[in-house]
C-alpha cells in the first residue's frame, strides 16, 4: 500500500482491475493501533512496575484481536492482575487507561465490521457510502495514527472497494497466489535448494496437479545437471597398521 507503487500499477497495468487485499488493510490498521499503544505505554515508562505499563506491554495482543473473538465467559487466572478474569475484562482495563487508545480501538472494530460482509450484503448495500463513513470515523478520533490510516484509506479507496467484488462465490484475493508461492518455497526448502531449473519446474507442476500420474517408463530426454566434467585425480592408498 505504499504510494510509490500506485503510478507504476496504472502505467504497466492500464487495463487491469487493481485491488488491495483486505488482509493488508487490516494489518495496516492493526500496526497503527499498535503504534498508538506503544506511544501511550511510554507515558507510564517512568514506573515500569505500574499496572498500566505492564498490561499495555504484556497484554497488547487482545487489542489487536477481533472483537468477535474476545471471550466474555471463560475466567482464567492472570498473573498481572492476580485474580481470575475474562479476556473482555482485560480489554476493558486496557481501554480505560487512555481515551486515545479507546478511540483508535473503536475505529479498528468499525472497519472490521465493514469488512466482514457476505456476497448478498455486498451486492445489496452501498459499500462506497459505508467506506466513506469508516474513513470519517478514523479522522474524527483525533488520534494521529488513526488519522494517517484515514489518509491512506482515502488514497486507495477504489482499490479497496474493488476487493469486495465476488467471483466464483468468493471475494477477489491474492491469497491463492500467495499460497502457491509458499508451497513452492517449501518444496525448495525441503530439497535444500535445486540447481536444475527444469527438474524443479517438473516437480512443482507434478505436485500441484492432483490429476497427474507418473510413468514407470524411462523418458527419452533425461534431465541432468550440466557442468564441467571431473578432471583426473590421484587416489591415496590407505595402509592399515596393526599393533
Amino acid at each position: 500500500m505504499h504510494f510509490v507503487f500506485k503510478p507504476l500499477l496504472k502505467t504497466y497495468f492500464p487495463k487491469s482491475t487493481l485491488l488491495i487485499d483486505h488482509f493488508h488493510v487490516i494489518r495496516l490498521i492493526n500496526d497503527r493501533l499498535n503504534h498508538t499503544r506503544k506511544r501511550i505505554m511510554r507515558k507510564y515508562a517512568q514506573n515500569k512496575k505500574s499496572l498500566e505499563y505492564r498490561l499495555l506491554k504484556h497484554r497488547y495482543k487482545i487489542l489487536l484481536k477481533s472483537g468477535n473473538y474476545i471471550d466474555h465467559e471463560v475466567f482464567k487466572y492472570d498473573k498481572l492482575l492476580k485474580h481470575y478474569v475474562t479476556e473482555n475484562m482485560i480489554l476493558e482495563s486496557l481501554l480505560s487507561f487512555d481515551d486515545e487508545l479507546k478511540q483508535a480501538y473503536s475505529a479498528k472494530e468499525e472497519y472490521l465490521i465493514f469488512d466482514q460482509v457476505t456476497k448478498e450484503e455486498a451486492n445489496n448495500s452501498d459499500k462506497r457510502k459505508e467506506f466513506n463513513n469508516v474513513i470519517k470515523r478514523f479522522k474524527h478520533t483525533q488520534v494521529e495514527e488513526s488519522i494517517s490510516v484515514a489518509q491512506i484509506l482515502s488514497s486507495w479507496k477504489e482499490e479497496i472497494l474493488n476487493s469486495f467484488i465476488w467471483i466464483n462465490n468468493r471475494r477477489i484475493s491474492n491469497g491463492p497466489v500467495e499460497g502457491k508461492n509458499n508451497y513452492i518455497k517449501k518444496i525448495l526448502s525441503n530439497a535444500n535448494g535445486m540447481t536444475n531449473f527444469q527438474s524443479a519446474r517438473n516437480r512443482i507442476l507434478y505436485s500441484q496437479n492432483k490429476y497427474e500420474t507418473y510413468s514407470m517408463n524411462e523418458h527419452k530426454n533425461k534431465i541432468k545437471r550440466t557442468g564441467t566434467p571431473r578432471g583426473a585425480y590421484k587416489k591415496t592408498k590407505i595402509v592399515k597398521t596393526y599393533k
